[in-house]
């Protein structure tokens, strides 16, 4: 059990030194804290070895997330290679090793809505783009309450 503890906290550490870098980023003032990327990679390297071994927090993680698992530590491998800090990736770099990373600790601690996710949307009536985070859960409930919002708004007008 403490293992388990420790293990987490270990993984937990760079996600959130990325989370801070992003939502430092996201501020127009505000400089980009310089974390070091061997950090992650490193981190990545000793879940990789866990998952393809099939042991500890994986042996019974089913195969199809294992691959996709394996895949998104590859696209965060391939966005970080010959980067030493997080101010050398550019914001939409940022946001995808951020959101590849959230989605591998779901996965491993088996937390799908508790998943940080982040998403630049365009404000009405500008060109400017702000980033909006959320957890899965958060904005799967934001989509139904939208989606019940039209149905009602849809079928009030029927009834007129």
């Amino acid at each position: 059990m403490q293992s388990n503890i420790r293990f987490r906290r270990a993984l937990l550490a760079p996600v959130f030194a990325l989370l801070l870098a992003v939502s430092l980023s996201s501020a127009a003032s505000a400089p980009v804290a310089n974390f070091n990327i061997e950090a992650i990679r490193a981190q990545q390297a000793e879940i990789r070895t866990g998952v393809q071994a099939g042991t500890g927090h994986f042996k019974d993680m089913p195969q199809a997330t294992r691959q996709e698992l394996l895949s998104k530590q590859s696209e965060v491998l391939a966005t970080i290679d010959g980067k030493t800090s997080t101010e050398q990736l550019n914001a939409d770099e940022k946001l995808r090793v951020f959101n590849a990373l959230e989605w591998i600790e779901a996965a491993i601690n088996k937390a799908e809505d508790e998943r940080m996710v982040c998403e630049l949307r365009s404000t009405l009536g500008s060109n400017r783009k702000t980033r909006v985070c959320m957890t899965a859960g958060q904005m799967r409930e934001a989509r139904e309450r939208s989606r019940t919002e039209i149905e009602n708004n849809q079928n009030m007008g029927r009834r007129q």
